[in-house]
């Protein structure tokens, strides 16, 4: 799954992650709210939610409606439980160290990369991320 308000990124992140067959399958959302809407949707309308779910989550910090803060968060109270195995990247042009310090809270938060990524970034957090599993969602 890729969140994000930048039209362009996230068309670029989608070809990337297609041309490093880092998935099956990409789930876009233009926001945070759009992202909680979909995980909402899985635990109101699947009988097996997680089995639907994404496995990896490319989340953008700074957009609008609902921005990245809010959606870990949101994510971290309510759906954590529910999606236990979801590992997210904060994908974004800058981070601060400031920034980066409070993304410790976030267990689910397992790398930080530059925008826009490219193929090298997708086969290191498959290797770091998924070393024996080709990947699914």
């Amino acid at each position: 799954m890729i969140v994000n308000d930048n039209a362009l990124l996230l068309m670029i992140a989608e070809m990337m992650i297609k041309a490093a067959n880092f998935a099956h399958e990409t789930i876009k959302a233009n926001d945070g709210l759009e992202a909680i809407q979909y995980f909402d949707d899985l635990i109101n309308n699947e009988p097996d939610p997680n089995s639907m779910a994404p496995e990896f989550l490319f989340l953008d910090l700074h957009m609008p409606n609902m921005d990245g803060w809010e959606f870990l968060e949101v994510f971290s109270e309510k759906y954590s439980r529910y999606f236990p195995d979801l590992k997210i990247t904060i994908m974004s042009a800058s981070v601060e160290m400031k920034e980066k310090q409070m993304l410790r809270k976030f267990p689910m938060v397992v790398e930080i990369i530059d925008t826009p990524i490219n193929e090298d970034v997708l086969n290191n957090l498959k290797t770091k991320n998924f070393p024996l599993k080709e990947m699914a969602a």
